[in-house]
């Protein structure tokens, strides 16, 4: 679960783009189940955090105004109006005077600016009460359905990405446990589904199917809160053996609670024996609470896999200052083995052949963002045999990397190690927040610098190619001549390149430079080039993924596309294909 510091300028630069809400500084004196209704102390505050600590925002006020609906369910949803600078506050839903969910919400009072829903059909037939600080008016206004508010135009907004990942309502950050079990590919993620701006004390696991990496189906959430507090982010496996006792072949998850009380964060299992359906919580969790033991609460995040040379189950889980390297042979019981100081925090951790040779692999071991070492492991220890590495480059508009939080997918048909990431972008004026890469596939390649992990789209990306325009030997002058009779929009570029030593070329979208690719970054300046342009973001693969380059787009009404700038008139592209793109949101 990602724990970034922002300065006072970063956060107020943030707020400003995504909206200036309040979110409160809640203090829960009940439980999710609990009889009584838990109070909530609201405070102001100058610092935030994005994640880590519970997000505090400025400006909250307390309010004297306390009502309540009560609603027999009989829809799907329950569609609530949320106003972007409301005071964030806190809503119960209970039945037959149990809490059964706590949320905070920016209840539209007057104007609506977007909608966002509850699932509720867990509750059908059942006749509930919503209460918190809000008006009569404001309560009544909520109604149930079997569509979200806004179907209609879902996935078509104007700065939806069409080809990444974005969720139909509220937020997204870290990428968990992406799995592919039984036939489908299974992603989970970090979700605040009840708003653009989120609260680390009610984060969701966030899930979606698919059938090809690409085209998604997004589900009820698989965790919510429970006893423990608020289900971070963690890792999915298949227990094949039923070594954890909860059925052969189960889908388990293990992730990070967060009580946002005591600010305790201990690891703790989920299962599933309906083929991802539904997941049930051991009755034994925590597995793994080290907060007393190291002196900290900042422990979190585990990376479960069975290692097959030592036949037990491997935990990676960022401790206080690094990596931690746990066994376990019943997936209850876990020892620390080891310990490598210098990552922080989401682990990945996994093995490739080195240039494609199955008799020669090495591990790869990566914190949040795109830093990662080389070395082996022998099922207990690490052992680094490179310096710290990038595999990716690019920063957001507040000066973090794009690229967070990501993580491999386990059980990959043919071996494939395929990695999506958090990308952190906020998509102005939207009922939804951030966004997910583009699934990219990882090599390890000998390099004229040493041995690189290397990242490149995966290839289901033809399937989304729509109209195809490709030209062969032309100068960047006959390029851009070529391209202005494509409109902006998401494209996926090709070329062959050819650049003359001590040159370089800039790429642009919309009168925006995107990146400058020098000679010195092809051997004998000769190489390919890979460009993925989507709404509010563009992915750039120079020379097979040697560079990896993320940037943001800014928004703009300019209509220029995309441009090559070079300083020559000579010949650069060997070939050049552009992709006008299909959206992932339309049936296949």
């Amino acid at each position: 679960m990602t724990r970034p510091t922002w300065t006072a300028t970063n956060r107020r630069k943030f707020l400003k783009q995504v909206g200036s809400a309040a979110i409160a500084s809640v203090s829960i004196g009940g439980r999710i189940g609990s009889a009584q209704p838990s109070s909530a102390t609201l405070s102001e505050s100058t610092g935030a955090h994005l994640k880590g600590d519970a997000t505090v925002l400025e400006n909250t006020r307390p309010s004297s105004i306390t009502g309540s609906r009560v609603i027999h369910i009989n829809r799907r949803y329950l569609n609530i109006p949320i106003a972007r600078k409301g005071d964030a506050r806190l809503f119960q839903l209970s039945m037959n005077g149990v809490v059964q969910r706590e949320f905070p919400l920016q209840l539209a009072e007057d104007f609506i600016d977007y909608w966002i829903f509850l699932y509720v059909s867990e509750f059908d037939g059942q006749t509930v009460t919503l209460s918190g600080p809000a008006t009569e008016t404001a309560l009544s206004r909520m109604y149930q359905s079997d569509e979200i508010a806004g179907a209609a135009t879902l996935y078509k907004e104007r700065n939806r990405p069409q080809f990444h990942f974005t969720v139909r309502r509220g937020w997204n950050n870290d990428v968990n446990g992406p799995i592919f079990y039984k036939g489908q590919y299974h992603l989970f993620w970090q979700a605040f589904p009840f708003g653009v701006i989120p609260d680390n004390g009610f984060m969701y696991w966030g899930h979606a199917v698919g059938s090809d990496l690409i085209h998604w189906r997004e589900l009820p959430p698989a965790l919510r809160l429970d006893t423990l507090g608020s289900p971070w982010s963690g890792t999915a496996f298949v227990d094949h053996r039923n070594d954890g006792g909860w059925g052969k072949d189960a889908l388990v998850l293990v992730f990070t609670a967060y009580d946002r009380i005591s600010q305790k964060q201990v690891q703790c299992i989920a299962y599933s024996t309906d083929d991802g359906v539904t997941f049930t919580r051991f009755a034994g969790n925590p597995v793994v609470d080290s907060n007393r033991e190291l002196g900290t609460t900042q422990t979190r995040d585990p990376k479960v896999f069975w290692y097959g040379p030592t036949r037990c189950w491997v935990m990676v889980l960022f401790e206080k200052d690094g990596m931690s390297f746990y066994n376990s042979t019943d997936l209850r019981s876990w020892t620390r083995k080891s310990h490598i100081q210098g990552f922080h925090e989401c682990p990945d951790f996994f093995e490739l052949p080195v240039d494609g040779d199955i008799g020669h692999k090495k591990w790869v071991l990566h914190g949040g963002s795109s830093s990662y070492l080389i070395g082996s492991f022998d099922g207990a220890t690490f052992t680094p045999e490179s310096s710290e590495l990038r595999y990716a480059e690019g920063k957001n508009m507040h000066g973090e990397d794009v690229l967070y939080a990501a993580q491999s997918f386990a059980e990959m048909p043919n071996d494939r190690r395929v990695q999506m990431a958090w990308g952190r972008i906020a998509e102005e004026g939207m009922p939804f927040s951030q966004m997910l890469l583009f699934p990219t596939e990882f090599r390890l390649t000998t390099t004229k610098d040493g041995l690189r992990l290397l990242a490149t789209p995966i290839k289901e990306i033809e399937e989304l190619h729509l109209n195809r325009y490709a030209w062969s030997s032309l100068s960047a002058e006959d390029a851009n001549q070529k391209l202005r009779q494509i409109a902006p929009g998401p494209l996926h570029v090709k070329a062959q390149v050819a650049i003359e030593k001590d040159t370089a070329v800039t790429i642009r979208y919309q009168g925006n430079s995107l990146a400058t690719i020098q000679s010195g970054d092809f051997e004998g300046g000769r190489g390919s080039l890979e460009i993925l342009i989507d709404a509010c973001v563009a992915e750039i693969f120079v020379d097979g993924g040697k560079r990896y380059i993320i940037r943001e787009t800014p928004l703009t009404a300019r209509s220029q596309g995309l441009e090559f700038d070079l300083k020559r008139t000579g010949a650069i592209f060997n070939s050049l294909e552009v992709y006008e793109m299909r959206s992932m949101w339309s049936e296949k």
